[in-house]
């Protein structure tokens, strides 16, 4: 009985769901016009001035431009426009100037009678009666004949009835006859979603931002103290930060605000209203027809977030596994992943502005703004229930969503125990379960349980997982990542409808012996000795990212586990390769069926090193990738020959090689026939005495694409020959370890960084003529331990020879410096680096020399020069910002005329301790000649930084 009635409040649960999704409503927003309700707007100069200038620009490519204004609702796009649309430059710009407020739910034949009367120049209403829209759209185009106009569609909405291409095709019909308009006519259209930008616009859209906090307040203030006399006005300014904030950038809240507080003068009267939540009530009914536009899946999506705190970042990969386990997400066919179709789901909430990115460095983060996080929690009533630290716990009987604290578990547990029985997510937000109840509350809460999907106990401190989790049979994520858990129970491995599992950050020694029966599991997190020590993880079939596989000999874990996990995605490293007999065990692993994977890294294990193992050439062969692979690394193989499959143009989608201690290839394969390569890295090969016309094949192709060719570890290299067409579009060459090689073909012109470390005696060239010198195009040269080719490559310039191209330099030598600035030009330099460079002591003439003629020098860094004791004089740098002495043990004082005006940031690390102390604020010998720099770190210790600085500072650290 429990089942049914659980069956039943679920449907019951997507019942109310859709009642609230299916259908249009009506908004309930009237139709704003060309009029501007007040004269006075804050913090929109920029905008309107940008905008201005954007309505003004000719565009040649097309009649009629339409320029797109994105922004959530209040955020003050019909402000912005309504102050363009009565701008007097505009007025005089455009001939015809119409103004046409559209609903969410317009008529076509309606919209297109409004923007008739906009451009009729009389006020009769003979188009009143016309209902043929061809009539209607025939009169427009005998209007607009010859007109330069401008037209204001504002809060234009998409249908969602309608597919994204029959949108394209109603608006386009729309708008047709407005193509009859004088070129560098404009169509300006405000929308809350990034939908309709794309739909209609031709020119790049302006994403509205919300206001600063001083706009905010401005605009309170306008609102609030406009008959109040100024004292009175400054009274208040105290608490003007605090204000300031609450409306979160929207103009539309800061006015809700505004209207609470005015003719309020008493402080306890404004903290009341500041305390209340009812400040987003004023601006909600503005939101809900946004909320109400979306698509039921996009719906249920949306509300399920109010379990986040305001201000949380989301991970797109977390949201949509969440999303997931709910049975949110449904693919529009079978070919379409779940998480391929989550991904688009937040990739439309984000371009109908209810999702913004917040951070895209490493991975990409999503956040929405308060009043939509309030209008979340509005539309997802009883049923998602997010309890906050200073909430009070009070959990409804119809919630089926759920999120807590940790802490809070022991008085939801006592207090509502019946309610958590229907729950279908639990996320503890972490925190510490008392010693004494983590058992006991676990267990009692996991009995619970029992149709619960998501459940969430990371960063929870707690040492075991109970063995009742087996009683949670339907769910399909569980994150137990940053917990002390050292030991899952076995019946983990019952939970076969599991999807999610993420066990980051914990501190388990293994897994259990059974996990190859979670046939559901699509993505597991955990470490990667952990995950290859899964026996028979073959099963897995769902599996979409495995990091590492370790090949063993024992049942369970040869390579012919590989073969069904065809779902894999992103990269797979195959480890102790040496373990597999033959070609055709190596064939089943199946890898040309991995047709998802982009990266593939196969590696034998180095045992003895010059054990020769024949079977590896066979070995090798086996593994075929798919030919969708993006980037292949083989590294440590013992046999002689390459593979046939990297002979021809199989892996067409290949843009990365890395081939590194092959070291019985004599010779490289033809891969400038892989049409896609960008980058080729070549390692560890002490066989190869020769490349040439080899990597070519028998088509003669060139590397059309490579932009990076590294040569590394190559000590018997002595040539690689070719012309100029071998690389057309190389931008950097690495050379290091290649004693012997004395010639490479002539690098292109385009090139922009080379590096050579450890090398002997050739100088690289441009042309086929051999007359221009790499160091004439290349704008960053690093060279170490190169003495002759120093020595060769300084006395080939001419007089006539410019390094102007030349921006950064690094060095381990300081005669090359010298050498290049004796009557070369080097003015265009802006970094350099010297490195280990023992012979610099104290300057000599020829080097102060050398530093003077570094006139737009920004950066200068002097690294493990474990001579140097002092600096050469620095004061005619001008454009010196950046100045860099590390692992200089002799290094105790600073130059004595002190360090250029134009400096900004002083680092000194590991140098004689009495640097340090000459350095000092108080007493220091050298304080007065660097007291201008605004930032100053010696030893790791920030001992100066002005705020007016920090900026700048941070720019020159990048």
């Amino acid at each position: 009985m429990d089942h049914v009635s659980s069956c039943v409040s679920e449907a019951i649960t997507l019942l109310k769901l859709d009642r609230r999704s299916t259908g249009r409503k009506q908004s309930t927003r009237k139709g704003a016009t060309s009029s501007l309700v007040s004269t006075k707007v804050f913090g929109r100069e920029d905008e309107v001035g940008n905008l201005i200038d954007l309505l003004l620009l000719r565009c040649n490519d097309e009649p009629v431009s339409v320029l797109p204004v994105v922004g959530i609702g209040g955020v003050g796009k019909t402000t912005l426009a309504q102050l363009v649309y009565n701008d007097p430059k505009i007025a005089r710009h455009f001939e015809l100037r119409m103004w046409v407020c559209v609903s969410d739910s317009f008529d076509d034949t309606e919209l297109t009678r409004e923007i008739l009367e906009c451009a009729s120049s009389s006020d009769n209403l003979q188009h009143q009666s016309v209902t043929n829209f061809d009539r209607l759209q025939t009169a427009i185009k005998e209007q607009v004949a010859r007109e330069r106009f401008l037209l204001v569609l504002d809060d234009v909405w998409n249908d969602e009835r309608n597919n994204r291409l029959s949108e394209m095709e109603r608006w386009e019909k729309l708008l047709a006859p407005l193509k009859a308009g004088k070129s560098g006519s404009k169509i300006l259209v405000t929308t809350r979603s990034g939908t309709v930008s794309e739909t209609l616009g031709t020119m790049q859209s302006i994403d509205l931002k919300g206001l600063r906090d001083q706009d905010c307040w401005s605009l309170i203030k306008e609102h609030t103290f406009r008959d109040a006399n100024h004292e009175e006005q400054l009274k208040w300014e105290r608490i003007g930060s605090e204000v300031a904030r609450r409306p979160k950038g929207l103009p539309l809240a800061a006015k809700a605000i505004a209207g609470l507080l005015k003719n309020k003068r008493d402080a306890e009267e404004w903290t009341s209203v500041l305390v209340r939540n009812g400040i987003w009530d004023h601006i909600m009914p503005t939101l809900k027809p946004s909320y109400h536009n979306l698509p039921a899946h996009l719906q249920r999506c949306f509300a399920y977030c109010s379990l986040f705190p305001k201000g949380w970042k989301f991970e797109s990969d977390v949201s949509i596994h969440l999303w997931m386990g709910q049975g949110y997400i449904q693919p529009r066919s079978k070919k379409v992943r779940m998480e391929d179709a989550g991904q688009d789901y937040i990739n439309d909430l984000m371009r109908r502005s209810f999702f913004q990115v917040q951070n895209k460095e490493f991975v990409t983060l999503y956040g929405i703004h308060d009043p939509l996080h309030d209008l979340a929690r509005s539309v997802s009533g009883d049923e998602c229930i997010g309890v906050e630290d200073d909430e009070p716990t009070n959990i409804p009987p119809s919630v089926r969503h759920l999120s807590i604290k940790a802490e809070k578990l022991v008085t939801v547990k006592d207090v509502y125990h019946h309610h958590l029985r229907n729950l279908r997510t639990l996320i503890s937000f972490g925190g510490v379960l008392r010693s004494g109840l983590q058992d006991g509350l676990l267990v009692d809460v996991l009995g619970d349980l029992k149709h619960v999907r998501v459940l969430d106990l990371s960063h929870c401190k707690m040492d075991d997982l109970p063995e009742v989790i087996c009683r949670c049979i339907h769910l399909r994520f569980l994150n137990l990542s940053s917990t002390s858990i050292r030991s899952l129970p076995e019946s983990l491995c019952r939970l076969y409808h599991l999807q999610v599992l993420n066990l980051n950050g914990c501190r388990l020694r293994s897994l259990p012996r059974g996990m190859k029966n979670l046939v559901s599991l699509r993505h597991l997190t955990a470490a990667d000795q952990l995950v290859s020590d899964i026996a028979e993880i073959g099963r897995l079939t769902c599996l979409q990212r495995l990091h590492v596989f370790r090949v063993r000999t024992e049942a369970g874990y040869t390579i012919r586990e590989l073969r069904d996990l065809n779902e894999l995605r992103g990269s797979l490293y195959v480890r102790n390769l040496e373990n597999v007999e033959s070609k055709n065990k190596a064939s089943e692993a199946m890898l040309n069926g991995k047709e998802h994977l982009g990266a593939l890294q196969l590696q034998w294990q180095s045992g003895e090193r010059n054990q020769v193992v024949d079977d590896d050439d066979e070995v090798l062969e086996g593994l075929r990738p798919h030919p969708n692979l993006k980037r292949l690394e083989i590294t440590g193989c013992r046999g002689a020959t390459h593979p046939s499959w990297l002979k021809t143009q199989w892996l067409t989608d290949l843009s990365v090689i890395y081939l590194s201690g092959c070291r019985r290839w004599e010779s490289l394969p033809p891969l400038a026939q892989l049409p896609s390569l960008k980058a080729l890295w070549i390692q560890g090969m002490p066989a190869t005495k020769s490349i040439g016309w080899e990597l070519l094949g028998p088509g003669r192709e060139v590397f059309r694409r490579l932009a990076e060719l590294v040569l590394d570890g190559m000590p018997e290299l002595e040539e690689f020959l070719g012309d100029r067409r071998f690389f057309p579009r190389l931008q950097s060459v690495v050379i290091k370890d290649c004693n012997k090689l004395g010639m490479l073909p002539p690098l292109p012109s385009n090139l922009t960084e080379l590096t050579i470390l450890d090398h002997g005696f050739w100088i690289p060239y441009i042309d086929d003529t051999r007359t221009a010198p790499v160091g004439s195009v290349v704008s960053s040269l690093c060279i170490y331990n190169c003495p002759a080719l120093i020595a060769g490559f300084c006395a080939s310039l001419k007089e006539e020879d410019s390094l102007s191209s030349l921006q950064t330099l690094s060095i381990g030598d300081i005669s090359l410096l010298t050498g290049l600035t004796a009557g070369k030009s080097l003015a265009g330099l802006q970094n350099l680096e010297i490195h280990n460079c023992l012979e610099i002591t104290s300057s000599t003439t020829e080097q102060e020399k050398a530093f003077e003629d570094l006139t737009f020098l920004q950066t200068l860094c002097f690294n493990g020069c474990a001579n140097l004791r002092s600096l050469p004089e620095l004061r005619g740098l001008r454009y010196l910002k950046k100045l860099i002495v590390s692992n200089c043990p002799r290094m105790q004082s600073l130059p004595k005329k002190g360090l250029p005006s134009s400096l900004k940031v002083l680092e000194i690390a590991s140098c004689h301790p009495l640097l340090k102390g000459r350095c000092g604020m108080e007493g220091g010998c050298d304080w007065e000649s660097i007291r201008h720099i605004p930032r100053i770190e010696i030893d790791g210790e920030v001992i100066r930084e002005e705020a007016t600085a920090l900026h700048s500072a941070m720019i020159d650290r990048n």
